[in-house]
């Protein structure tokens, strides 16, 4: 074999290596990319309502069967009630009665407490407000209540969270813009975007979590969400 071929060849295998081994460097280099976070906030008022009440009646030793009846009577009393100031008999749930004994300090039972409990869901805001404001239908009736909380909530909060999804991208979009062209690069598409959680919290709140938060206690409310958004450079 001539000294030429084997050159030829060997100069060959040289810069095919160098080829190599700029193709292996710059896959190896990472692409050029920014990375925005995008945000939107809207206001918004809650369509429903939850009111859940626990009642309670003490009955002594030899009184717990008239205690039932009384606790049960008074409760469907109760249900009628809200019946006749507007609420919807299908928008009253009422649970079964449960009772725990109380004991003295020898472990003899002394008493029991019976309880209830009652939820009202309803789209009548203003009026389960004034309903459970007003504690006259229990001071009358002897009836300890024993909790009475209102859920605040919102049936729309699907089309919601994907309206806010919708301009924190534009939002993210917008910011890159504002970057690249400060940098003077040129803007690519969108890579991969992630969404964070969404935090509904009362209206001008500062509180965040990294579960996200639901805030059901105040009527008005403010939700808030991030978009971190990736985007190549040309």
């Amino acid at each position: 074999m001539s000294k030429r071929p084997a050159r030829i060849i060997g100069l060959s295998f040289i810069i095919g290596m160098l080829i190599f081994g700029i193709y292996f460097a710059k896959s190896r280099q990472e692409p050029k990319t920014l990375r925005i976070v995008g945000y939107a906030s809207k206001q918004f008022v809650s369509d429903m309502v939850k009111w859940n009440l626990t009642v309670q009646k003490t009955a002594d030793v030899n009184g717990l069967s008239a205690a039932y009846k009384k606790l049960a009577s008074d409760v469907n009393d109760f249900k009628a009630y809200l019946v006749t100031n507007g609420i919807p008999a299908k928008e009253i749930s009422i649970q079964p009665i449960t009772s725990n004994p109380m004991y003295d300090n020898y472990g003899h039972i002394t008493s029991y407490n019976l309880t209830q409990n009652i939820f009202v869901i309803s789209n009548q805001l203003d009026n389960i407000e004034k309903l459970s404001l007003n504690p006259d239908f229990f001071a009358e009736r002897g009836l300890l209540l024993q909790m009475s909380n209102l859920s605040y909530l919102y049936t729309k909060l699907p089309e919601l969270k994907k309206q806010l999804l919708g301009e924190a991208t534009s939002d993210a979009l917008k910011r890159a813009k504002e970057v690249s062209s400060a940098a003077k690069v040129k803007l690519s598409k969108m890579r991969e975007a992630k969404a964070g959680v969404f935090q509904i919290t009362e209206p001008y709140s500062t509180d965040v979590s990294d579960y996200g938060i639901y805030n059901t206690s105040t009527r008005d409310k403010s939700i808030s969400v991030t978009i971190t958004a990736v985007f190549g450079l040309k």
